[in-house]
């Protein structure tokens, strides 16, 4: 995923905003109350130490609270984050249940008629570009299948 590290951050006490800046070029605006921050805040600056994944929020009472990258994705529900989170757990499902049930890559490459480098490729959680009727047809194998839903967001 490409929006892990923050560019830039500006707030705004009076309107209650903290504006991110993504090295990407994306952009969000997110209310205080989002973040569950009740005080007004004094600086905000990206953390040097997680080499720009997190920003330090501090506070007129000399506390300070930290805002990593991922969260105003999160709570803004990006489409490439929430695609990324759904592959990390679908991938993470897999192995488990491979591991589990001690099935090798090996006899699942044999059963798609695949390698075992396109095997390993699915399951790899950072390559957001899946072939999707192989994993339906591993998830199968497997004993499971999809369900899929698609609610009215909040």
């Amino acid at each position: 995923m490409k929006d892990t590290k923050f560019k830039n951050v500006k707030f705004n006490n009076r309107k209650r905003l903290i504006e991110v800046t993504y090295t990407s070029g994306k952009k969000y605006t997110i209310h205080y109350s989002s973040l569950g921050i009740k005080k007004n805040i004094l600086e905000a600056l990206i953390d040097d130490e997680t080499k720009g994944h997190s920003i330090i929020f501090k506070f007129n009472d000399g506390k300070h609270d930290y805002m990593p990258y991922d969260q105003p994705l999160a709570i803004m529900k990006d489409p490439e984050y929430l695609l990324s989170t759904h592959i990390e757990y679908i991938t993470a499902m897999i192995k488990k249940t491979l591991k589990d049930k001690k099935i090798s890559k090996k006899y699942l490459a044999e059963q798609l008629n695949t390698s075992e480098n396109q095997i390993h490729r699915l399951l790899n959680p950072t390559i957001l570009n899946k072939n999707l009727e192989q994993l339906y047809k591993i998830i199968s194998l497997l004993g499971y299948e999809f369900k899929i839903s698609i609610d009215q967001a909040a």
